[in-house]
């Protein structure tokens, strides 16, 4: 039986006469049961990328390719193949909930039965039954992008692709969204979300490809994130001491000053023993007047990562 993959090979796309490619050959692929962040800063080419993945966008040049088929080729392929959770909210005005979340499955062809089943499920798991009869006028902006949400993912096709799709919302419901995406995910469904919330990046997603100029710079697991880069923060306030000038300190550290005589220091794993050595002699000389320590995140890391 033929994997289910879904693959972007030499993806470019330059809007007008700009030399700044919004993608600039853009290799990648993205298989089943996968939950795939895309990161990086705005403009950086992430959300050009998933409309060339459903036919919004046709490429300069590269192909799109799922079960062997083009999806640049051939749009409407991609589209009974794809479904998208846009950055803006959903038009709903004038109608209800629940009349949103129905005419996109009946556009998808599924049966009134089946559309009834879907409905009550997604209405139950993200816990908005209430407001099934509220039109969209009436409702706040995170209740607006939760019927955004359940209307790609209630009757969900093979590639589900979401643009930002937890702002607005309550943490409640954003946990909520995520272990619905997680049961697609065990399903088989490939997911494919664009997203500046790094902190749920690393608490969901399985992995993560970031966007710089158009380009892809990183494309890793998430659970290797901490490991491949810094992870723990070290901030100090220090009296008659200037670290940036201590040459006690080992090496390759990064060094922020902050004020009042404190200072962020950025530690490796590998570097944790010297740093504590060094910390108890300084808090013994008296140089340092306190100190905090805590893991870093795939947040605090990320300006770094866009450097390297």
């Amino acid at each position: 039986m033929q994997e289910r993959i879904l693959k972007i090979e030499g993806i470019s796309k330059a809007y007008g006469s700009s030399k700044n490619k919004a993608n600039d050959s853009v290799n990648a692929s993205f298989k089943a049961g996968e939950i795939v962040a895309l990161i990086g800063h705005n403009g950086a080419g992430k959300t050009t990328l998933i409309n060339q993945i459903i036919g919004i966008t046709k490429p300069d040049k590269g192909d799109i390719t799922y079960f062997g088929k083009s999806f640049v080729q051939d749009t409407k392929v991609a589209r009974s193949y794809v479904s998208i959770m846009p950055q803006l909210h959903a038009p709903i005005s004038g109608v209800t909930v629940s009349q949103a979340i129905t005419s996109i499955m009946r556009i998808k062809g599924i049966n009134k039965k089946n559309i009834d089943i879907h409905l009550s499920n997604i209405l139950q798991q993200l816990e908005i039954q209430q407001w099934k009869d509220t039109v969209g006028d009436k409702l706040s902006g995170g209740l607006r992008r939760l019927t955004s949400f359940a209307m790609t993912v209630a009757s969900p096709s093979d590639i589900i692709l979401l643009d930002e799709p937890t702002n607005d919302v309550d943490p409640l419901r954003r946990e909520l969204m995520w272990n619905y995406l997680k049961q697609l995910k065990k399903k088989g469904h490939i997911i494919i979300i664009v997203t500046h919330n790094l902190l749920e990046v690393e608490q969901y997603a399985d992995r993560y490809i970031m966007f710089n100029k158009g380009k892809i710079i990183k494309d890793m697991q998430t659970n290797c994130t901490l490991n491949e880069f810094a992870t723990n923060l070290l901030t100090v306030q220090t009296k008659n001491l200037d670290i940036t000038k201590d040459s006690t300190l080992p090496e390759s550290l990064r060094v922020e000053s902050l004020n009042d005589n404190k200072y962020a220091i950025t530690v490796s794993n590998d570097q944790m023993q010297p740093i504590m050595f060094w910390l108890v002699q300084m808090l013994n000389e008296k140089k340092i007047l306190n100190y905090k320590l805590s893991p870093t995140s795939l947040e605090d890391s990320y300006g770094g990562m866009l450097d390297e």
